[in-house]
């Protein structure tokens, strides 16, 4: 046997794995019409109660505030711990769908896909908090003979992995094709009031096969946790290469998902083989197995994105509202003179919180112009502010400030702006799909690669000075310098102005006419595809500025604070403080790990009880309050105003129109979609003028 088709073969065992999880994507997305961001999590609880039931007989429960560790006795046989760590997984499923997912059946796709990345935050953080930041290994459970094959030595539990896989594969085809619940489940799926009609119930029908997919994942979780053990974060990981067979799968088909995770899991095999062997330029080093998921992704969304299911567009949801009210000019002059106090007094530990705050900001604004004001979820902005944090050590030897960070500026921009394409052919949470596997690229090729970063794995930028005299965090004689904080305070002003004008002006009512119903959009005359990729360009230059922010404010750094996973956060604490709006930005900049609120209220707060808390104010946010905390604060001015002035006054048709406009919510969406359409070819500004974005 070659040696390619050998390390190939060996690769089909994680593919295995992917296939699992790809199937567990199908058959909840079928059921409920979510795209499960947490599948990875929810088969982690499950595998790591399995391996320390099996390590130390120690039952652990994925809780907080009461006993989480039980000794039930000695470490236990394969089966009673199977037993229960498959109990365990199937209980936090039910819990999650009955307390979250039935909640969100009705929400608009961008809110059931957040609440999944807070739930993974949550799983996450509890593992940490049950289990230790650590890799659990168990005694193989498959057969673990050894074979040869060409000379080389090949473990056979792979193959065993890929066989049950297969096995399994087929029932579940089965199931839904010719059993009396797929029938239930097409039928919901296809046309959920239909469903009603006929005697059908979707909430438990959803539930049956939300369970299904958890058993199912959860069950390959703890036989694979025997391959190459089990930790919170490494199952997580696995959903992208799952989600691009997924797509690849059109959502649909299982066997098309089986054989394209397991294609993606052989060449990750030879990607890592090659790298071992040096057969790929230096450049590579880092991680080129991180590529073959992302090329999977978009090559199928390339090939089918315009036939991927939408359970949107079967049944409509509204979107999460965005108000585009006036901002007041008496709220920006107390937040910049509060802001420079800050940064200018004080004790050093608030004036270093006070930075992270305002590059949290910055970089939250990116991700409020595509997510809150085109509706293109994005989980790459930080990967993408952490490249131009990198481009900017490139420049910084071979050009002067300021054109060095011009020019990492402008690189990102490029880049941002290539990786929109995809948006061109999908929506919402496809490219969160593509977004998150970008990522994951940026995290393992690029920000692990010697030569992209430097020497030692250590990136480091020169204090910006123009004429002799410096400005950067260590100048001043005190750390962190009061001049370099004003300066941050100023370009995060600039920033939030041009979002302000953005959102204002008639680009900003293009943005939402996109967002609410792309086909009405374009049928009033506006160029969809040339409006996602301007957005995407707005929203990577607000990136490309944070990462300035990020690397003059660390000097020396490496990929540590940029990873996919703190891609995951970031869109958290977007989302959690208002991803529609400025204020929203900001909130979130104050809830950053070492933000403000973090520092000067919680006294620091560990790592894991910061995601905890993130995740669930995400899933509570999504669930109740999906304007944020700085939308809600918003609408409760809006109705006091309302209350004050009296219901005649909103009773015109002109402002039912606006209503429709701001928030989608119309007994024909294509209608409200083509209302907000023609206001923003109209370019009348004018029309915006109150605080409470109604008409005068």
């Amino acid at each position: 046997m070659g040696e390619w088709p050998f390390y190939a073969l060996l690769g089909v065992g994680t593919g295995a794995m992917y296939a699992a999880f790809a199937m567990s994507v199908i058959i909840t997305y079928r059921g409920s019409g979510v795209v499960n961001f947490a599948v990875g999590a929810m088969a982690m609880i499950p595998a790591m109660a399995f391996a320390e039931l099996r390590e130390s007989g120690d039952l652990v429960i994925p809780v907080v505030l009461l006993p989480n560790r039980f000794d039930l006795g000695e470490p236990m046989g394969f089966v009673p711990a199977a037993l229960i760590g498959m109990a365990v997984g199937l209980i936090v499923a039910a819990i999650i769908y009955l307390l979250v997912i039935r909640t969100l059946r009705s929400a608009p796709p961008v809110t059931m896909l957040v609440a999944t990345v807070g739930l993974t935050l949550v799983l996450q953080s509890l593992a940490v908090r049950g289990f230790g930041n650590i890799t659990l290994r168990v005694s193989a459970i498959l057969p673990d003979d050894v074979i040869h094959l060409g000379g080389r030595r090949f473990p056979v539990d792979r193959l065993w992995l890929l066989g049950g896989v297969c096995l399994l594969a087929a029932g579940v085809a089965v199931v839904y094709r010719v059993t009396r619940f797929g029938l239930a489940t097409r039928a919901s799926f296809l046309n959920e009031k239909g469903a009603i009609l006929l005697g059908l119930e979707p909430a438990r029908i959803g539930l049956y096969n939300w369970l299904f997919a958890a058993g199912l994942a959860g069950s390959v979780g703890i036989i694979g946790s025997s391959l190459g053990g089990v930790s919170p974060f490494t199952f997580s990981l696995f959903v992208v290469p799952a989600l691009g067979a997924a797509l690849a799968a059109r959502l649909k088909s299982i066997p098309v998902a089986v054989a394209v995770a397991v294609a993606i899991g052989s060449f990750e095999a030879i990607a890592v083989h090659i790298v071992a062997q040096q057969q790929v330029p230096r450049f590579f080093l880092g991680g080129i197995s991180a590529l073959v998921p992302f090329v999977a992704i978009v090559g199928a969304l390339v090939i089918v994105g315009k036939r991927l299911p939408n359970r949107a567009a079967i049944l409509e949801r509204a979107q999460v509202p965005v108000k585009l009210a006036a901002a007041s000019r008496w709220i920006w002059a107390a937040t910049l003179v509060l802001s420079l106090i800050v940064v200018t007094s004080g004790d050093s530990t608030v004036r270093f919180a006070a930075l992270q705050t305002m590059f949290i900001a910055t970089l939250l604004m990116s991700i409020g112009v595509l997510t809150g004001l085109i509706g293109q979820v994005s989980l790459a902005q930080l990967a993408l502010a952490g490249f131009s944090a990198f481009m900017l050590s490139r420049f910084d030897g071979a050009l002067p400030f300021p054109f060095a960070p011009l020019a990492a500026v402008a690189v990102t921009v490029v880049v941002g702006t290539l990786v929109s394409i995809p948006a061109l052919r999908v929506r919402g949470v496809q490219f969160a799909i593509v977004t998150f596997s970008l990522a994951v690229v940026f995290d393992e090729l690029l920000f692990r690669s010697p030569t992209f970063v430097g020497r030692g794995g250590m990136a480091q930028v020169a204090s910006p000075s123009i004429g002799g005299f410096e400005f950067g965090i260590f100048d001043g004689g005190e750390f962190p310098g009061r001049l370099f904080g004003v300066l941050m305070l100023v370009v995060t002003a600039l920033c939030a102005l041009m979002v302000q004008g953005v959102r204002r002006g008639p680009l900003g009512r293009r943005f939402l006419a996109v967002r609410s119903n792309e086909r009405a959009a374009a049928a009033s005359g506006i160029n969809v595809a040339e409006t996602k990729v301007l957005a995407a360009t707005i929203a990577s230059f607000l990136a490309g500025v944070a990462g300035l922010m990020f690397a003059y404010k660390a000097t020396t750094f490496n990929g540590g604070g940029l990873s996919a996973q703190d891609g995951l956060l970031v869109l958290a604490l977007g989302y959690v403080g208002g991803v529609g709006s400025i204020s929203g930005a900001v909130v979130g900049g104050i809830l950053a790990p070492s933000g403000v609120f973090i520092v000067v209220v919680l006294g620091g707060g560990s790592s894991p009880d910061q995601f905890l808390i993130t995740g669930l104010a995400l899933v509570i946010v999504a669930m109740k309050f999906p304007q944020g905390i700085a939308g809600s604060w918003q609408m409760l001015r809006s109705r006091i105003a309302a209350n004050r002035i009296g219901p005649s006054l909103f009773a015109t048709p002109v402002d039912a129109d606006l209503v429709m406009v701001e928030t989608g919510r119309t007994g024909d969406q294509g209608d409200a979609s083509a209302s907000a359409s023609s206001v923003g070819a109209s370019g009348d500004s004018s029309e915006w003028s109150d605080d409470s974005g109604w008409r005068p």
